[in-house]
């Protein structure tokens, strides 16, 4: 079986759903930077869209925005605090660290409200549909494996599109070489993009590599650890809450990678 290309894809969601705008997801991976540069190239009137969790690595949102500057490609960035009004400190000091039992409030509360704003402000009519590309592969992990055969997916307005789905780490790599393309620095630290350390699929150890590259949210980390404890929740951010807890679905569709196995692996280069 021939497999579908990124034009394929890309043409089969335009043509079935006749979206009335197309964003490309920019977190600041390897991957969403190929899939952005690629909709950017093929795909006249796409804007890059980087949902800012309020809980990140500030340079890499720096690199998102000096990319796009750089570029000249338009940037909507929505901020889950200051646009969304979900501020993850207080959430914490609420309710403790997520553990992985929580991923999905996180993932609702800190990027699903983000893209149903961006959407929002596409839309000039209840029926319309908005693209969103994002860079999920299928040979990163066993969790994102699972969208095989799913690369063109509807919810309500918002129209999930996968068009590098197909291609392989070294199709991508490629693809950045051939075109020159500027990578994230922190990717060759922390293994990922950091563009969200809500903590859910936190490693042991990952806080001391956080610590290098941003020393500023690691400390406010630091902060929120003695905060939470204080107010009865005294596991840490890389710990999971006590057992006994129903785990939520992990599958956020712009949170696939914070699950997938060698995450933290900056032995190996960048996983995302």
């Amino acid at each position: 079986m021939t497999l579908a290309t990124a034009r394929e894809i890309i043409d089969q969601a335009l043509e079935d759903h006749n979206p009335v705008a197309c964003l490309a997801g920019f977190s600041g991976g390897t991957d969403s930077l190929a899939v952005t540069h690629w909709m950017m190239e093929n795909v006249p009137g796409t804007i890059a869209f980087h949902a800012n969790t309020g809980i990140g690595i500030e340079r890499t949102r720096e690199f998102v925005r000096d990319t796009c500057r750089d570029y000249g490609w338009p940037l909507l960035e929505i901020r889950a605090k200051e646009d969304c009004g979900q501020d993850y400190d207080e959430m914490v000091r609420q309710y403790g660290f997520p553990g992985p039992a929580h991923h999905k409030k996180m993932y609702s509360r800190l990027k699903d409200r983000a893209v149903r704003l961006a959407v929002k402000r596409q839309k000039t009519h209840r029926m319309d549909r908005v693209l969103i590309a994002t860079g999920i592969r299928s040979d990163e992990s066993r969790i994102r494996a699972g969208y095989a055969g799913r690369v063109i997916n509807r919810t309500g307005a918002q129209l999930w599109v996968n068009p590098i789905y197909h291609w392989t780490g070294s199709d991508k790599a490629a693809y950045i070489r051939e075109h020159r393309l500027p990578t994230n620095p922190v990717n060759e630290v922390l293994g990922m993009s950091g563009e969200c350390l809500c903590g859910a699929f936190a490693s042991h150890g990952e806080l001391d590599l956080v610590r290098v590259v941003d020393p500023e949210v690691a400390a406010r980390i630091d902060r929120l650890h003695e905060q939470a404890a204080a107010n009865g929740f005294p596991w840490r951010w890389d710990e999971a809450p006590p057992k006994g807890k129903k785990v939520a679905d992990m599958r956020g569709t712009m949170c696939v990678g914070c699950s997938k196995e060698g995450r933290v692996d900056p032995g190996k280069g960048e996983v995302e």
